[in-house]
């Protein structure tokens, strides 16, 4: 009977133990999830790396970097927030950041990466501090600066109206086309930009306090930028179908050695040599209409922590351990950007003549503005381009609706 006892005590034990055990669940295991943008040059064969390299170095926490393209990324995050579901981590426009921060979306990243990773970044990149708060580091900052293919010119214009001069010759002289400009609609406006920027422009009045006023898209140097546009179109000097190219369909014209003439990103290089192109390229400044001096746009992107998401130790973490110089810099010279970080600066492999132009460039270069909506007002701008560009409105009448609408968007 005592055996019976003790054994039937044990079996008690030991099922109560198991009932125990069943009710507690396993700790949940970290997960960081990346929204990781799709730029020019960079490869998956890099993400994947990044992404086991730090599962072995951190291998309690998973790590998973999601390639999104940047024609979608904006509509990615946004319906993630909307749904609750936000990633730990993701790249951004800096210029999001503001929509972010009304939303009350984001963390200030500087309270989850080490201050050593923090002093690495050169401050004049921190365009993401606002409030006396760093809201996202920047992961791509560089203006954009004109490549030129001289197997098909090698004249450097001094004026836009030089270089459309000689995008003519090229067009009704050699089998290729004079310069690239994406005319499809999506979702950044460089191409406007960088003609509205040449010719002087800004897109708001700056009120005495630095905040924004008025739309001038429709100013004197938005109709000169836009009616110059159209010209070229008609010039016949952009591809043919220009309409249905975006930044990303348009530019491998470029690479393939199609075109004399393109205003791009310093991710040109290593696009160049992934595409195996074959010719010299000469880098020069983007050129001011005459009169004007060149200013170019200057592009800043960060990578922003979420308020909401459930790890934002372990995306700290990963932050720290991406902005090494053996993973930062290597994604840097891979887009082709110059780097943000100090040390990565020293490095032999951004010590080139085009990593000159873009230093030159970044001294007279000119961002977006950085207003909440601005993704909303680009989408208008757009459509004014498309109308134009389809002969459905001239470009001053095209840009004046564009105003208006922008104007009810900021309530002036």
């Amino acid at each position: 009977m005592k055996k019976f006892l003790t054994v039937f005590l044990i079996i008690s034990l030991l099922a109560a133990s198991f009932v125990f055990s069943a009710g507690q669940r396993e700790p949940e295991k970290p997960k960081v999830t990346v929204f990781w943008a799709l730029y020019d040059g960079l490869t998956e064969a890099y993400r994947t790396e990044l992404q086991n390299a730090f599962m072995a170095e951190y291998p309690d926490i998973t790590l998973d970097i999601v390639p999104v393209p940047w024609d979608q990324m904006y509509d990615k995050l946004t319906t993630s927030l909307a749904g609750g579901n936000p990633p730990e981590l993701s790249i951004i426009g800096t210029r999001w950041i503001i929509e972010l921060l009304e939303m009350d979306a984001v963390a200030p990243v500087e309270d989850y990466v080490n201050q050593a990773t923090l002093d690495n970044i050169f401050d004049g990149t921190k365009e993401a501090f606002i409030n006396g708060k760093l809201w996202g580091l920047p992961v791509a900052a560089g203006a954009r600066i004109l490549a030129i293919n001289n197997d098909i010119t090698t004249k450097v214009p001094a004026t836009m109206e030089e270089m459309r001069q000689e995008a003519i010759r090229i067009s009704r002289n050699t089998n290729k086309y004079g310069l690239i400009m994406p005319g499809r609609k999506h979702t950044e406006l460089t191409d406007f930009a960088y003609y509205f920027y040449a010719a002087g422009g800004d897109f708001f009045e700056i009120k005495a306090d630095g905040s924004y006023g008025k739309s001038l898209v429709n100013s004197p140097a938005g109709v000169k930028a836009l009616e110059f546009m159209v010209q070229l179109a008609k010039d016949e000097v952009v591809p043919r179908g220009y309409l249905a190219q975006t930044r990303m369909e348009a530019h491998p014209v470029f690479y393939t050695g199609d075109a004399g003439y393109v205003m791009i990103g310093a991710w040109v290089e290593s696009a160049l040599q992934q595409a195996g192109a074959g010719f010299d390229v000469t880098y020069a400044q983007i050129p001011g209409f005459a009169g004007y001096d060149s200013a170019p746009l200057v592009i800043t992107d960060s990578i922003a922590l979420f308020k909401d998401a459930k790890f934002k130790d372990e995306a700290g973490l990963f932050l720290d351990f991406f902005y090494r110089d053996e993973w930062k810099a290597r994604f840097d010279e891979l887009i082709g950007f110059p780097p943000v970080t100090i040390s990565a600066a020293e490095l032999p492999q951004f010590q080139t003549p085009l990593y000159q132009v873009l230093n030159e460039a970044a001294a007279h270069a000119k961002p977006w503005p950085l207003i909440d909506g601005f993704a909303e007002m680009t989408d208008i701008i757009w459509d004014a381009i498309s109308f134009a560009f389809l002969g459905q409105k001239t470009p001053k009448q095209a840009l004046d609706d564009a105003a208006r609408a922008v104007d009810q968007i900021t309530g002036f």
